[in-house]
């Protein structure tokens, strides 16, 4: 994937050395339970995530650069909200911020650079993304760039199933708020 850069942050590919980094934020309290994959207890689940975004190469590891440090990760999927939804190239946007970070406009920071990228670069023409009814940061990040409310879903994570919601940014609306004519 394509560096991306703005004015805090670097998204760029995983690497081997970023594994200190991820483990420190995906073994806090509180980010599973936003995210739906489960707490990383030890270096070696941070190992398996790690070698999962390596290869997949559908994930950025999201660098502060004044720390030169990874503080979170953004990801493209190949999923939609409704699979009934007719469009071309379609797209979801998953993000993970470290608690540490919370509250900064970073991640609004990073999604709207995405989105950017996913319609400039991908040529996409849906960009999906969701949200657990209870997780209201990730709901201010995902209306502050632009995305409409669709439907009313669920989100699976492993042994667990939570009430969610999902929201729909197709190119016409990218062109009309993001693309100064």
């Amino acid at each position: 994937m394509k560096t991306l850069e703005t004015e805090r942050l670097i998204m760029r590919n995983w690497e081997e050395s970023d594994i200190f980094d991820l483990y420190e934020y995906a073994s806090v309290d509180g980010i599973s339970d936003m995210t739906g994959w489960p707490r990383h207890e030890n270096i070696r689940d941070s190992k398996i995530i790690l070698k999962a975004f390596i290869e997949n190469d559908i994930e950025y590891a999201l660098v502060l650069k004044e720390e030169n440090k990874v503080i979170g990760s953004l990801g493209f999927h190949h999923r939609t909200a409704d699979t009934n939804y007719k469009a071309g190239i379609q797209r979801e946007i998953g993000y993970v911020l470290s608690k540490a970070y919370w509250g900064r406009g970073l991640m609004t920071e990073a999604v709207r650079e995405a989105i950017k990228y996913a319609f400039e670069e991908i040529k996409v023409d849906v960009l999906w993304c969701g949200h657990k009814t209870f997780n209201v940061q990730s709901k201010r990040v995902i209306e502050k760039s632009g995305f409409k409310f669709y439907c009313d879903g669920t989100y699976e994570s492993f042994d667990k199933s939570y009430d969610a919601k999902k929201y729909i940014l197709t190119k016409d609306d990218y062109h009309r708020l993001f693309v100064i004519k």
